[in-house]
């Protein structure tokens, strides 16, 4: 499902506002709390003993230096929110293209789904583990001679026993084994078209067919 720029946008400036309100929230508490204790201190100081210059102009520069840090944090509250935005805009931008990226997460909607990855060198045995989000294996499949380069493993969405899994997210990992007995090198990937976006803790995630990547492992683009 594609998700439109300006719903990204207004959750991305929800997200941002309340960041943003709470961090200015207890700069203004503290500078609040500072100007009642100054006026406290100047109305029940001894008058026969009254601040020293040098005392007093402390205590103005400490208030100096809190609205500074007020001004500094408005600024980069403000930084941030665009940066944001400016990276909600450029998720959007990928909506509809075709992308190459690393990754090993399925998202599982009930139809088989591929599970693709690449090896380095020829394997006479190649070993690939379907995990839940709980990282508890629920598919183990053996494949023997593969040739080193791109391979694609459709998975019908069945755990070990032959039951189908139910819908969600689900990690695979992949390891080989050469002709020598020794490991070949593999890396997982996801490629195809873009159909939505996901933010999850500052973290934008792609939805590429039915597997999901992050922004930041993208590779290749096309279209």
């Amino acid at each position: 499902m594609a998700v439109g720029l300006d719903n990204i946008l207004a959750v991305q400036s929800a997200a941002d506002n309340a960041s943003a309100g709470t961090s200015i929230t207890k700069v203004d508490e503290q500078k609040n709390m500072f100007l009642k204790l100054l006026v406290k201190q100047l109305q029940y100081q001894d008058p026969l003993n009254p601040l020293e210059n040098t005392e007093f102009a402390t205590q103005l520069a400490q208030f100096s230096m809190l609205e500074s840090m007020n001004t500094m944090s408005e600024n980069i509250t403000l930084m941030t929110q665009f940066q944001n935005s400016m990276n909600s805009m450029e998720a959007a931008s990928f909506i509809g293209k075709t992308v190459n990226a690393s990754g090993n997460v399925i998202s599982f909607t009930g139809a088989e789904t591929a599970v693709d990855f690449a090896l380095a060198d020829n394997a006479s045995e190649v070993r690939l583990t379907i995990y839940n989000e709980s990282g508890t294996p629920v598919r183990t499949m053996t494949m023997n001679d593969v040739a080193k380069g791109d391979v694609s493993w459709r998975w019908d969405g069945r755990n070990d026993r032959g039951e189908t899994v139910s819908p969600g997210r689900y990690y695979f990992t992949v390891g080989a084994t050469g002709y020598d007995g020794s490991a070949v090198n593999t890396s997982t990937y996801a490629n195809g078209v873009v159909t939505g976006v996901r933010f999850d803790n500052g973290t934008i995630y792609l939805q590429v067919g039915d597997k999901e990547v992050r922004l930041a492992d993208i590779t290749r683009i096309s279209g």
